[in-house]
């Protein structure tokens, strides 16, 4: 091999071997976001801690309470015990809660009433509501309740919403006297606001006889739209045990929707109650990213924030190893939502305003 041959040879190994150092250097250099060393690694362990925005409950709003409400209503065993604890009430409080019915449970609960309440009712009705009544009948139905109250039924159907409401108004001592049976026909004739409407005219002591029929789930939707006071004042009526007893009775899906009530301190104390094989089971269902943070314990939101991965089963199973009156407590705040100690405290107070 001549001597510029091997020159050249040389020459090219050199540029290869500095090419490869060149290119190794440039993939090991630090970026802008790695300089940072220790600290940099620091905060990305930060970033992935558990904080109390991942460990949210279901929120107290009305429309959250009123939802749980209507999910235990369909359990029931607890519809069964709110109902009695309900019943402990006195008048003018149940009256409170019944009074936040939407038209259409309160059309409800009137048509389950006897035929004699209902045909009551009708007397309740303004003149112009019977006008507004009559009109839904069929022609020859509504003239022949017309000609039985002495109205003659081509001059009702003529006149103007005006003219009918007072030809009712006039015939209304007429109208009072048919039977029983046509009364209460009318009276299904009218819509849920009208019926509403006429049950508010009358006394607090008739009212309660119809809200009083309301059925345990219907009782136990109702709740969900009273005050946080008023529930208080019931839950207060409740033992411990008993309280621990409704719990225990709930199906599993009751049991988990109480736990996810809970306040961070009560699902803290709850979930210690998982062992450390279920815990893990738990955690592995997690995205892999979070399973190292999942195994903190050092805050109490890190303590619980493992449970969103929990199945329904797993948490009523927690809530149940959870002693008596842990239950109970858990029990009441679910029902009552926010300030749950506060408004238990204040409930002997409540009663004795409401029988005033």
């Amino acid at each position: 091999m001549s001597k510029r041959s091997m020159g050249l040879m040389v020459a090219m190994s050199i540029v290869v071997i500095g090419t490869i150092v060149f290119l190794k250097s440039r993939s090991t250099t630090p970026t802008g976001s790695d300089v940072s060393g220790a600290i940099g690694t620091v905060d990305k362990y930060r970033s992935e801690q558990i904080t109390p925005s991942d460990v949210v409950t279901d929120s107290n709003s009305p429309a959250a309470t009123e939802a749980f409400f209507a999910a235990i209503a369909n359990d029931n065993a607890t519809v069964d015990e709110l109902s009695t604890l309900l019943g402990r009430c006195s008048a003018q409080e149940r009256l409170n809660i019944y009074s936040r019915m939407d038209a259409q449970m309160v059309a409800t609960i009137l048509e389950r009433a006897p035929e004699a309440e209902r045909a009551e009712l009708l007397g309740k009705a303004t003149p112009e509501q019977r006008v507004e009544i009559l009109g839904r009948m069929e022609p020859t139905q509504r003239a022949e309740i017309l000609q039985k109250a002495g109205v003659d039924p081509s001059l009702f159907e003529r006149a103007s919403v005006e003219e009918r409401a007072t030809l009712v108004g006039k015939a209304t001592p007429s109208l009072d006297r048919m039977s029983i049976t046509q009364r209460a026909e009318v009276f299904n004739r009218a819509t849920p606001e009208q019926r509403v409407e006429m049950l508010g005219r009358t006394t607090p002591e008739e009212r309660i006889r119809f809200y009083d029929r309301a059925t345990a789930a219907e009782r136990a939707q109702v709740l969900g739209r009273a005050t946080v006071e008023e529930r208080a004042s019931i839950i207060g009526r409740a033992t411990i045990e008993e309280r621990a007893t409704v719990v225990s009775r709930m199906s599993v899906e009751g049991r988990a929707e109480i736990l996810n009530r809970a306040t961070i301190e009560q699902r803290a104390e709850i979930a210690e109650r998982a062992t450390v094989e279920e815990r893990s089971t738990i955690i592995a269902r997690a995205p892999e990213a979070e399973r190292a943070a999942l195994q903190g314990q050092a805050t109490i939101e890190e303590r619980v924030a493992f449970l969103k991965y929990a199945t329904t089963a797993e948490k009523a199973t927690f809530l149940e190893r959870a002693p008596e009156a842990a239950r109970a407590d858990v029990f009441a705040r679910a029902i009552v939502g926010e300030r749950a100690e506060a408004s238990l405290e204040k409930a002997p107070e409540l009663e004795k305003k409401a029988g005033r």
